[in-house]
């Protein structure tokens, strides 16, 4: 038998290639990343597009210097007229002739990309250059001078062809780093037409490069002949450039502006990370303007109201450290910090002094939920992360409350404009979209939609703060050799977005949630302190009872027709008592109203099932008949013993006995969901508790049996309970469903039981629930984290997506709130446990 090889058409290969690079400014980074990876210490990129786009005047001396480069004369004359010794161009230019002007304009242009790294050997043109796809990079990660390659893929030189249709480069290598290559030339002289491959039938072994040697000139000489920039020549000294590569593309596909050529600068200033002096620069020219633009310097942030370092280990540990910019420690009301709550690290008046502090955790706490799922946090390997904080702005009333140090709000707002969000540097090079300003990809952990879930502000009871995307700029550093689990996308625009990437989103937040929970802290106890001190809480009662008296006093006058008052001298301060209570109770207001965007959304589902409740209880009804009546149709036709021996996937009778089981466990669900939305459950009530929990044991049974879930209580026959029984539903059934999802996850074999113990202390009823479950992960640290709004462990195993809605404990603690109670976790030997504590107030009354 004979074998065949395949054949890759040149158009092909050349698509492919084409198709990995994004954009025109992704094809300049990716000759970036080369330089980079050929180890030279400086890269320069230079645009001689003087004559990029045809202006309206030129001068004879420009007029001769643009048909030097290739323009014709006939186009310009056709284009252009003379007047008063200048060229103008036409009016009301033809549109025909105006292409064909703006295109020979812009090919006059070409772009360079020269680096002072160790070149290329013969071998490495023809065998690394030459070769599509090769596994260089990805088989041989360092460099000879230690730095983990950028580029892994084996197809950047097809970001030549991004940019222009011919491209030509010179490459001198150093022969210190390449000793056995051959000594028989200085360098190497290549260039390519990618418009060959195109064509026909032409396959990718039909198309060549021109290749030719060439001895007795240096780098600077060869390069340089063709760049009139002093500002770029001078990088040229003795010391630089005996070695390097240069690439020349021309024929560009696109028309590099000045304003272009402003976006490249700045997507080159967030290419690498903002550390001080870097051991690779930068610097970017063009011809149209010569003296602008230059070396491409590190985006340093000095002024910030809150910075994170964080250094991550591959054995999952993690350092924090915190740095508190934002207060004027100085102006700090030295009372506040006698306060209970600011007396412990880290919030003593030490530690605002200090301005830092430290907290050790690991992966596996700030991303709870992926324990169960192959140790996908062991994977992620060791990576670091600064954050910084800025906020744009505050009110003079904020300041105060807050001791806010003072800023420049415009100098922020600019500055976070060019270098804000989160970005992902490998091996100090940026990871593009990830946080650029202006794309999609700015948001990238979805910060947003976080804060519109939970739209706390920062100085409200019980946190819930979320911190906006556009306040936050940060670079988390990985490594292509120790996080290998990271890989690039095939457009080079990304990375994979597997569990692990996930994963990793995942501790990025609960990282962000380290700071927004400490400032969050802060801020609460300020603003409390503030209102304490200025505005009376203490006399909220007292302001009540005279609001009261004042509103009887004006009904009085209003009967008796006489504007008489006896209290005139004490006017002035009830009103203010009142105007403290007023504003107390907007603050209230606007945390109620915060979490009713929370409430309107889980009420959306409530009103969709009772629209549906009238045909919903009718095919309830039908569910328990239908089978029978099928049944009992199809055995007045043939008989059930007919099918005796027969295979039960065509037996009938066996099937419909199957779908019978079915229609009981629809039927079964659709009772319990119904009866949620009883008229009579919506009403204040004295509850029997030991009937309740009957008939809540009894709405349960079937979905608990079914999962082998056993449910017992115990209450005393005369404990009673004054309550809404739909909160009493939703605070349990939001403890069964997370019961049940527990015994899912469990790997543990043993008894599945839900218990409930209600009993009576002088002071509180007290309801008990405990399960037999896997209990609370040690990964929440505190555990009290899973009251706070949005916050979950459930995650998907195969995508690791958060699963959970994070509210139903969060509503829990909310309606124990309403009831002046208190939530308090219990810890059993084994399993869940939580205490609900009702004040005796709420004890229901015996019947006389």
């Amino acid at each position: 038998m004979s074998k065949i090889p395949f054949k890759v058409s040149a158009r092909t290969a050349r698509l492919i290639g084409r198709e990995n690079i994004a954009s025109s400014k992704g094809a300049i980074v990716e000759l970036v990343k080369n330089a980079y990876d050929a180890d030279s210490k400086i890269c320069i990129v230079y645009f001689d597009n003087k004559y990029a786009e045809p202006a309206d005047v030129y001068t004879e001396s420009e007029f001769l210097e643009i048909q030097n480069k290739g323009v014709t004369v006939d186009l310009l004359h056709e284009a252009y007229e003379k007047k008063s010794g200048s060229f103008h161009k036409r009016n009301n230019l033809d549109r025909g002739v105006l292409l064909r002007l703006e295109t020979r304009f812009r090919q006059t242009s070409a772009l360079y990309i020269i680096d002072a790294g160790e070149g290329m050997t013969d071998d490495i043109i023809r065998n690394h250059w030459m070769t599509i796809g090769t596994s260089n990079k990805a088989d041989d990660p360092v460099t000879k001078d230690g730095r983990v390659k950028s580029g892994a893929k084996g197809i950047g030189r097809f970001a030549l062809d991004k940019l222009g249709g011919r491209s030509h480069m010179i490459t001198i290598f150093d022969k210190k780093k390449h000793e056995n290559a051959s000594r028989d030339c200085d360098g190497y002289d290549w260039k390519v037409n990618w418009s060959d491959f195109e064509g026909e039938q032409r396959t990718i072994d039909q198309v060549y490069a021109e290749y030719d040697t060439f001895s007795g000139v240096t780098f600077k000489d060869k390069v340089l002949e063709d760049i009139d920039n002093p500002r770029l020549r001078k990088l040229f000294t003795p010391k630089s450039f005996n070695t390097g590569t240069s690439l020349k593309i021309t024929n560009l596909r696109e028309t590099w502006t000045l304003e272009y050529v402003k976006q490249v600068f700045s997507d080159l200033e967030v290419l690498v990370p903002p550390k001080g002096v870097s051991l690779f620069q930068i610097h970017l020219f063009c011809s149209q303007t010569p003296d602008e633009f230059g070396l491409i310097k590190g985006s340093l942030c000095d002024d910030f109201d809150y910075k994170l370092e964080v250094r991550a280990e591959a054995d999952k540990s993690v350092r924090i450290t915190i740095h508190r910019r934002e207060y004027d420690v100085d102006h700090i009301d030295p009372n506040l910090f006698g306060r209970k709550e600011m007396q412990e690290s880290p919030y003593s008046q030490d530690d605002f002094r200090r301005g830092t502090w430290t907290k050790d955790t690991t992966l596996d706490k700030l991303a709870p939920g992926f324990g169960h799922n192959r140790d996908v946090l062991g994977k992620i390997g060791p990576f670091e992360f600064n954050l910084y904080f800025l906020k744009k702005g505050y009110t003079k009333d904020d300041a105060k409350k807050y001791s806010f140090r003072f800023f420049h709000p415009a100098e922020r707002k600019a500055w976070l404009a060019r270098f804000g969000g989160i970005k992902i540097f490998r091996d100090d090079f940026r990871v593009r979209p990830y946080g650029d300003v202006g794309d999609p990809a700015f948001d990238w952990l979805g910060l947003g939609a976080r804060k519109a879930q939970s739209p706390a502000g920062v100085g409200k009871k019980g946190g819930g703060y979320r911190v906006a995307a556009e306040h936050l700029s940060g670079a988390i550093h990985i490594s292509r050799v120790e996080n290998p689990v990271f890989d690039d996308k095939s457009s080079r625009e990304g990375l994979q977005e597997n569990i692990e990437f996930v994963a990793f989103q995942e501790v990025i937040k609960g990282l962000i949630g380290i700071f927004e929970r400490d400032r969050s802290y802060i801020a609460y106890e300020m603003s409390k302190f503030f209102t304490e001190k200025h505005q009376g809480e203490k006399d909220q009662e007292q302001a009540r009872a005279l609001a009261k008296r004042i509103l009887e006093r004006k009904q009085e006058q209003k009967n008796d027709d006489t504007e008489e008052r006896n209290d005139n001298s004490e006017v002035p301060d009830n009103e203010f008592i009142l105007a403290s209570q007023v504003q107390h109770l907007e603050e209230r207001i606007e945390q109620l109203t915060e979490e009713q965007v929370l409430l309107r959304a889980m009420a959306s589902s409530g009103l969709v099932m009772a629209s549906f409740t009238h045909d919903l209880s009718r095919l309830k009804n039908q569910l328990g008949s239908r089978m029978r009546q099928l049944e009992e149709t199809i055995s007045s036709v043939v008989k059930k013993a007919d099918y005796n021996g027969i295979d039960d996937n065509k037996n009938p009778f066996y099937l419909m006995e199957r779908m019978k089981k079915n229609d009981l466990k629809l039927r079964n669900w659709l009772n319990f969901s119904l009866s949620a939305t009883r008229k009579d459950k919506r009403t204040r009530k004295e509850l029997i508790l030991s009937h309740y929990l009957g008939r809540y044991e009894r709405d349960w049974r079937m979905i608990l049996s079914e999962r082998n879930i056993s449910f017992t209580y115990t209450c005393n026959e005369g404990i009673r309970l004054r309550s809404f029984e739909v909160e009493m539903d939703s605070m349990l059934n939001n403890l069964v469903i997370n019961s049940i999802d527990s015994f899912v996850r469990m790997q543990e074999n043993r008894d599945r039981n839900i218990r409930i113990d209600i009993h009576k202390s002088s002071k509180k009823l007290l309801v008990d629930y405990y399960d037999s479950g896997e209990g609370l992960s040690s990964d929440i640290d505190p555990p009290e984290r899973i009251f706070e709004a949005l916050y979950t462990t459930k995650r998907n195993r195969s995508t690791g997506q958060a699963e959970g809605t994070g509210l139903g404990m969060w509503i829990i603690k909310t309606i124990m709130e309403e009831y002046d109670g208190e939530v308090e976790l219990l810890f059993p030997p084994t399993g869940f446990g939580l205490r609900l504590s009702f004040p005796i107030k709420y004890e229901g009354k015996r019947n006389v």
